[in-house]
């Protein structure tokens, strides 16, 4: 989101404000709480997640490419969380910390930036690993034999694109100037574009519109593939439907969103803000439940206190005919 400023206002210069008194602050704080009601578990269920493949049984999952991607997913949601939970929404939907922390946000400062820049680099890496978990779960149904070893062999080069292309996003980010302004009886953090063109928010709409379009395809192909093997798994067919459903659903929503801030500026209501946040949330939250539900192994390992060793390993989120989850 980019404010409607004029550009006159110098890139250094105090952009002070005041907070605002039309809100009512039980109602605000009540939004918070129910927020941080399902933030706060969803944020432990990415520690539990990365604990387990990073540490906990990394000699399993980090030989696995699907999970070295989702474990970068994970990492990106997480790092919102926890933005999220330590700061963003507290200033914004507490009222009386707006005027106590306000005056920290008048003048250009490196924290202000940071504030602002990790969530969006975080949100445009989602869509990146999104994408690359949707052509590595393809794959593996189309080509079960030759898949560990692709993928294995890729999984650097990979990762180091996954973590570096959200600066294609976020590049302008680093050199523009942030500043505060009021919403929801407390404040949020926005910016003021140094290179006028480059939208922040038509930026992050091509990389969701890529990952649901890039979605939708794998989803259908996957199913269409699934439906011609002769030694099939029902549930797994319906668990591949409803994942990559909830998974579209979710993306789609925030894709929409986006498109009102990069193509309708006058679009703009707090509205639409706080419903871009909860399309995030979805995003975030969601998808530790999707992949808890899908992976035996994951889940058996997260719950107990050693994994249960078998001599098929789960190398996708989802079993073809040939690998399968004991």
């Amino acid at each position: 989101m980019s404010a409607n400023i004029s550009y006159a206002i110098s890139f250094t210069d105090p952009i002070p404000f005041d907070c605002s008194q039309q809100y009512d602050t039980f109602i605000e704080i009540m939004k918070f709480v129910c927020q941080m009601a399902y933030l706060i578990p969803g944020w432990i269920l990415h520690i539990l997640i990365l604990r387990t493949i990073l540490w906990k049984e990394s000699r399993v999952f980090l030989h696995n490419s699907f999970f070295v991607i989702y474990a970068l997913d994970s990492f990106a949601s997480f790092t919102m969380l926890t933005c999220d939970i330590t700061y963003g929404r507290a200033l914004m939907y507490i009222p009386p910390l707006c005027p106590i922390f306000s005056p920290y946000f008048f003048n250009p400062s490196f924290p202000q930036k940071l504030s602002y820049l990790i969530p969006n680099y975080m949100k445009a890496m989602k869509c990146v690993t999104q994408i690359f978990m949707n052509i590595n779960r393809l794959h593996c149904i189309l080509y079960p034999i030759s898949y560990k070893t692709t993928w294995n062999r890729k999984i650097l080069p990979i990762t180091l694109f996954i973590l570096l292309s959200p600066c294609l996003v976020t590049w302008n980010l680093m050199i523009s100037r942030m500043f505060a302004f009021p919403i929801y009886g407390g404040f949020t953090v926005t910016y003021l574009k140094r290179v006028s063109w480059a939208s922040l928010s038509l930026f992050h709409f091509i990389f969701l519109s890529t990952a649901v379009i890039i979605t939708i395809v794998c989803t259908i192909l996957s199913v269409f593939v699934l439906t011609t093997l002769s030694m099939r798994v029902k549930s797994v067919e319906m668990t591949l439907c409803l994942a990559n459903f909830l998974i579209s659903v979710g993306f789609v929503s925030t894709a929409f969103c986006q498109s009102f801030w990069a193509f309708c500026p006058t679009c703009s209501s707090d509205f639409l803000f706080g419903i871009q946040f909860l399309s995030y949330d979805f995003l975030n939250i969601a998808s530790p439940l999707i992949i808890i539900c899908m992976s035996s192994q994951l889940r058996d390992s997260i719950l107990s206190s050693k994994i249960k060793q078998s001599p098929f390993i789960f190398i996708s989120s989802l079993p073809s005919a040939t690998t399968q989850t004991i």
